[in-house]
């Protein structure tokens, strides 16, 4: 499908029929998006017993969140997959037949209405747990790109309104904006991913039984740089970003104020498990979901169009 050249200027989430909505909608609610992580092995639902205050999900059980989100006007969800079978090389990510795969497709059928986007990324499938693929050795960039644009091909077919490679390597937004070209999904946005280090997104790795590791492969944008994040983000918009992804959500708010003023492109700011943790594990807190709300729309405030949370249905019921 060909795109306008008017969706190019402004980029393809802002005219996307989805997101469009959601970064119109007048209350915080409409503009939040919750993560799940999907399992084949699950058979109903599995609470992460490193972090209880997460689970895994079985198809069924998505259907049926992917319903209630829809009733809470909530603007869609983000879909991570855990893998019970590890290699070198991802291979699992890219099967047709995958239980992403099946997300989508259930999701899409299930709530037509709510956006569907999707984690790009091979650390949760590789034996190694890193961001990047290896060969002999040594960091192999070109074949994890290939890589990459092979899962978000697959993701696209099954139906997916938004792939945001989060690894951070350099050249995943032109990879797969060149890849969703070849295939005709020319119109499917891509957002770039601008991930800070962190101690924040522990939980998550273990919710998604992605290997542990003690160095990162594929660097992180460090804390204490007050510039890196919107040079990051720009480079990416210039590859051909749609939207730009900002994690963590509470310590990133200046980032989201400053980018959202100068990348012309929709800012989504992304609280981690790990944040989400603060309000949802702490028993001392009377109200945890409103005030969970009231972080969320912190980031509303600083310039976010949309806003990724862990606690989104519980911020949307309070």
């Amino acid at each position: 499908m060909a795109v306008r050249q008017a969706t190019l200027i402004r980029g393809r989430l802002a005219d996307h029929v989805l997101w469009s909505r959601a970064l119109a909608a007048p209350s915080l609610t409409g503009r939040l998006v919750q993560p799940v992580i999907v399992s084949a092995r699950v058979e109903d639902r599995e609470r992460v017993e490193e972090a209880p205050w997460l689970e895994r999900l079985s198809i069924t059980e998505l259907v049926r969140d992917a319903r209630a989100a829809a009733s809470a006007g909530i603007a869609g969800l983000l879909i991570f997959g855990m893998s019970d079978r590890k290699d070198e090389r991802a291979m699992l990510a890219s099967e047709r037949d995958h239980v992403v795969t099946r997300a989508i497709h259930a999701v899409k059928d299930a709530a037509p209405d709510l956006a569907v986007a999707t984690d790009v990324c091979v650390c949760a499938y590789t034996t190694h747990g890193q961001c990047v693929l290896f060969t002999e050795g040594s960091a192999d960039v070109a074949g994890t790109l290939a890589r990459l644009a092979e899962i978000a091909v697959v993701h696209a077919d099954a139906g997916a309104d938004l792939l945001m490679p989060s690894g951070m390597l350099d050249g995943s937004v032109a990879a797969l904006r060149t890849a969703l070209a070849s295939v005709r999904h020319e119109s499917v946005p891509v957002a770039a991913m601008a991930k800070l280090e962190s101690r924040s997104y522990a939980s998550h790795r273990r919710a998604v039984e992605a290997m542990p590791v003690t160095e990162r492969a594929v660097p992180l944008i460090p804390p204490d740089d007050p510039d890196a994040v919107r040079v990051r983000a720009l480079r990416d918009v210039a590859a051909g970003a749609d939207a730009v992804v900002v994690k963590p959500g509470l310590s990133t708010l200046d980032h989201v104020t400053r980018i959202a003023s100068v990348a012309d492109r929709p800012v989504l700011s992304f609280f981690t498990a790990d944040e989400h943790a603060l309000f949802a594990a702490n028993e001392a807190l009377p109200d945890a979901a409103s005030l969970e709300r009231e972080a969320l729309a912190a980031a509303r405030r600083a310039g976010a169009g949309i806003v990724i949370s862990y606690g989104a249905m519980a911020a949307a019921e309070s």
